[in-house]
């Protein structure tokens, strides 16, 4: 027997338990697409550039090609109507394939970067910035697509899983948090992006197919990346 619900749409759908146990309504949430030919400025200076998977999976496929510091860095936020504090920003996630493993500098970490002040900055365009990175003991299937998230501000439980992603998919936290400058909760965020390590070895493959962004106040943004 499968249970059913409406979403929010009124659409019916099927109800999924997720791994914390809890039940959620199977629902795609992701109302923003990057669309790879369009998207040079989300990419940036990634090297090389992303492409669409030769074996038609969706999202974007990165392959490192040579032994130097080549690396993805996709940006994926920028500030709408209203700033967003690094003490209101709760969780970030990604769906990504890590299709060739040597170490944990093989899998994708998140950073987040807050707006220069002109005084004590960490960096050249950026005030403070705060990455999320795997731990090295964590598991990971060669070809398994995963779910990965950071918790930069919790439920008041300890833990908090992102709200989007129901595709029962593996959730894996990236628990390893550094801070690079001041780091505090009233910084205004600059933007946030996912990026691979540039001591990464060569032959590293990954894929990713959306990343998103959650804050405490209940709002969201969802990317898929389409080709």
């Amino acid at each position: 027997m499968v249970l059913h619900a409406t979403t929010d749409q009124g659409i019916v759908t099927p109800i999924i338990c997720s791994v914390d146990g809890k039940l959620h309504v199977s629902q795609t949430n992701f109302t923003n697409y990057l669309k790879l030919s369009e998207s040079a400025a989300i990419y940036a200076d990634s090297l090389p550039v992303p492409t669409a998977d030769p074996n038609g999976r969706p999202g974007w496929l990165y392959k490192k090609v040579a032994a130097n510091t080549d690396k993805i860095n996709y940006y994926y936020y920028a500030q709408g109507s209203h700033p967003i504090t690094l003490g209101e920003l709760s969780v970030l996630n990604c769906t990504v394939t890590v299709d060739a493993w040597t170490s944990v500098n093989s899998v994708p970490f998140m950073v987040i970067y807050t707006k220069p002040t002109g005084v004590g900055d960490a960096g050249a365009w950026y005030h403070s910035k705060r990455s999320y990175g795997m731990d090295a003991s964590t598991k990971i299937m060669l070809g398994e697509s995963i779910n990965l998230y950071a918790v930069n501000v919790t439920d008041g439980t300890g833990t908090t899983l992102p709200g989007f992603s129901n595709n029962q998919k593996r959730y894996i936290n990236l628990s390893v948090k550094t801070d690079t400058g001041d780091a505090l909760d009233s910084e205004e965020i600059l933007t946030i992006s996912i990026h691979t390590d540039s001591a990464s070895p060569l032959g590293t493959q990954i894929l990713v197919e959306n990343v998103g962004l959650e804050v405490a106040d209940g709002r969201s943004t969802y990317f898929d990346l389409t080709v």
